[in-house]
């Protein structure tokens, strides 16, 4: 067994699109309609270790309640603070800035288009 993918409902999927691939460094591996189920997936995939997320535009046109149930997703980066200031060059916003935690750990949280919290680890010997 393996984990395939971990799939998000987006509210507007060329911006999600734009943010993943634009400012995180995602890649687009494909995106296609669903005939009959009045949505539209797209797949972007971590190059490093290729898990993928899947964006899930349903042409409703609802924005969705992200719950209290929804965590975050995490990215484990050689240095937070190079990573925030890379990320937020690109426009991308944050919740938390970086920090120490009192494990000694350094994190920080962006957000994405829909609200979708992202975490920053700083783990420079597995990144």
């Amino acid at each position: 067994m393996r984990l395939v993918h971990t799939m998000i409902r987006v509210e507007d999927l060329d911006e999600s699109i734009d943010f993943y691939t634009q400012k995180i460094g995602l890649e687009l591996v494909s995106k296609e309609d669903l005939p009959g189920n009045d949505a539209t997936i797209a797949f972007l995939r971590d190059p490093k270790s290729g898990h993928e997320i899947e964006l899930t535009y349903n042409h409703d046109g609802r924005s969705y309640d992200l719950g209290d149930g929804y965590g975050h997703m995490a990215f484990d980066v050689v240095s937070v603070d190079d990573a925030y200031e890379e990320w937020k060059s690109r426009g991308v916003e944050f919740s938390l800035t970086p920090k120490t935690m009192q494990n000694g750990m350094r994190i920080a949280f962006a957000v994405d288009p829909t609200g979708y919290k992202l975490e920053l680890r700083e783990m420079p010997e597995t990144a």
